[in-house]
């Protein structure tokens, strides 16, 4: 426990209200203007045991972001505080609640920097509210927040720029831990306490603050903009409690401002005039200027590997900025359910495609979109993926949504009569195999059905570790050359409405068959001696040869490739020698077989169904 007499004459009183708590830094400056003969900082918080010498180049690391529990207990005494009403002060009260300061160790001023590098946490400098500095000479905690850009008490913008030095507001040096700037002289609550501009400010000693007095700055009045005023307010609400709502389900605030930073930084990447709601004409103006500035950047930067405009990375510095986009961004996330979060976000990912074309779909990396937001950026582009927009449901042949036959009714191989007639003249000099381009029009037909991926298409088929679905991309880069899509989508728009209606597309279900037939790796004797016998060949009892008739009886039952069948590829060890026999068998045997196997096939599909 701290004993000993309190060296402080008086101590001003705590601020309140809709702003909430007062900055430890403020406070530090009321503090030692306060004073019967007032005193500079290092003076104060050399008298008040925070550091040990009342010298600048000892001052805290983070200052006003956090103390160590010793100087934290000095300064409470020394100051007659509550624990709990100087911990309010410090930037680490929101540590959880609006940025995650895991690593900030004030011991170390290397985490300082490494922390505010990676948070949007407003550790340099603040915002202020010119009319509030006027009433109490005090700064609030939130003014360093980014998301704050209006005073709720005035209905003022707050200022975020000095109008004489033109820095950031707040007289905290970045390069320094945040530690403030002229500690030495005694603070003026409500003045400028930046440096001048280099050659106006003296050197050394003789250097002096900037002086302005930023209480009679002019701001602009948005108390008649109550969409903003209201944004406000649902953001400090959210820190308050510490919870929030997005598409109807419950976050964190950490969630939540994670979410806001996301959507801000796609705003500021690829947001027009307009896009935002109604804004008040200043801040509308200040939004069409910067979009205006980046546009201008981004055309010169056009050719050149790589790009200058990382809105992710920092945290905006202007306030109207804040003010332009924060409202759309509260109330997207106000959206009661996913599909109102996904309509509020394609515009701008509609302008991010048509900035950064395919590459938009990295979005999610770049912006760090999280749940709804990643979400609503997959349903966003899902309709615009190459396939659909090609030969799916979106091309100019589809119906504009799913088509609504069920895809066990959709063979491994597309039936050989409509491959023949409508699909092998778009390949003609193509290098793709009849095997490989009938499981690519399977799979492609497949994909009509739903927002099917290739590789979900390919187990939908029943033909899951076969790599012949991969073939679907050769097809298509070959109807790409050749001009084909758009007679490919045709046949195959065409292929669906039959496979929709009464005809005989729909007679088999070849997901059942082929579990029908999942041990069907040998043709019985007694069938094997009748076909044996039919097809006028002596006597061969060769479970080899059974084997392969019944791999061929196998594929033609399921419109299949004999490769994908039981009998030639349950032995993973023994696939490439079964096959090479099987061609054999297609060489010598077959042509003999072909008309009797024809009828053991047919008999085993009634069988089937």
């Amino acid at each position: 426990m701290v004993a000993g007499v309190r060296p402080f004459s008086s101590v001003p009183g705590l601020l309140g209200g809709p702003e909430g708590p007062e900055s430890f830094a403020s406070f530090v400056d009321r503090l030692a203007a306060h004073q019967l003969v007032p005193a500079p900082i290092t003076t104060l918080l050399a008298e008040a045991g925070v550091i040990p010498q009342d010298r600048h180049d000892v001052l805290p690391a983070g200052y006003g972001l956090d103390l160590t529990s010793e100087q934290r207990e000095r300064f409470a005494y020394a100051c007659r505080l509550e624990s709990g009403e100087l911990a309010a002060m410090l930037l680490r009260s929101l540590d959880g609640v609006a940025f995650d300061l895991t690593g900030l160790d004030v011991t170390h001023p290397n985490s300082v920097r490494v922390v505010g590098h990676r948070e949007w946490a407003g550790f340099a400098g603040s915002a202020c509210c010119p009319a509030c500095l006027a009433q109490t000479g005090g700064w609030r905690l939130r003014w360093k927040l980014w998301t704050s850009f209006v005073c709720l008490t005035h209905g003022t913008l707050l200022m975020d720029v000095c109008p004489r030095c033109e820095r950031r507001t707040g007289g905290y040096r970045a390069e320094r831990s945040n530690a403030p700037r002229f500690a030495t002289h005694v603070p003026r609550p409500g003045f400028c306490a930046n440096s001048l501009s280099p050659g106006n400010s003296g050197l050394g000693r003789a250097a002096r603050p900037c002086g302005e007095d930023l209480r009679q700055v002019p701001t602009s009045d948005l108390s008649g903009a109550p969409r903003l005023l209201e944004a406000q307010r649902a953001v400090n609400g959210v820190l308050e409690v510490g919870v929030a709502r997005v598409a109807g389900e419950e976050v964190s605030s950490l969630t939540y401002l994670g979410h806001l930073r996301s959507l801000m930084a796609l705003a500021l990447h690829a947001a027009q005039p307009g896009d935002l709601g109604k804004l008040p004409d200043p801040i509308a103006r200040a939004l069409a200027q910067a979009c205006e500035v980046r546009d201008e950047r981004r055309v010169s930067e056009a050719g050149v590997r790589g790009t200058a405009l990382h809105p992710y990375k920092g945290a905006p510095g202007d306030t109207r900025l804040v003010a332009a986009i924060l409202p759309w961004a509260v109330e997207l996330l106000a959206s009661p359910d996913q599909e109102g979060v996904t309509d509020g976000l394609r515009p701008l990912v509609e302008r991010s495609r048509g900035i950064r074309g395919s590459a938009v779909r990295a979005a999610a990396r770049d912006f760090h979109l999280r749940g709804p937001l990643e979400v609503a950026l997959d349903q966003v582009l899902a309709p615009r993926a190459l396939f659909h927009r090609t030969m799916g449901h979106l091309a100019p042949a589809g119906t504009g949504s799913y088509r609504v036959f069920e895809t066990r009714h959709v063979p491994h191989l597309i039936w050989e009569e409509d491959f023949e007639r409508d699909f092998r003249p778009l390949l003609e000099g193509s290098r793709i195999g009849d095997t490989a381009a009938r499981v690519a029009v399977s799979v492609a037909l497949v994909r009509l059905s739903g927002r099917h991926t290739v590789p979900a298409s390919i187990r939908l088929l029943g033909l899951e570790g076969h790599s012949q679905g991969a073939s679907l991309n050769p097809l298509v880069m070959h109807l790409g050359r050749t001009g084909g899509k758009e007679a490919f989508q045709e046949a195959l728009h065409g292929l669906a409405t039959r496979l929709e209606g009464p005809g005989p597309h729909r007679h088999r279900d070849y997901r059942a068959a082929q579990e029908a037939l999942a041990g069907f790796v040998v043709l019985d004797l007694e069938t094997w001696e009748r076909c044996r016998e039919a097809a006028g060949m002596r006597p061969n009892r060769s479970e080899g040869l059974r084997r392969n008739t019944a791999a061929w009886v196998w594929a033609t039952v399921l419109s299949s490739d004999p490769a994908f069948s039981p009998a030639l590829s349950a032995d993973c060890g023994k696939q490439d020698v079964l096959r090479e026999v099987y061609r054999r068998f297609e060489r010598e045997q077959l042509p003999r077989l072909g008309e009797v196997l024809g009828e053991v096939a047919r008999e085993v599909g009634t069988t089937l169904g």
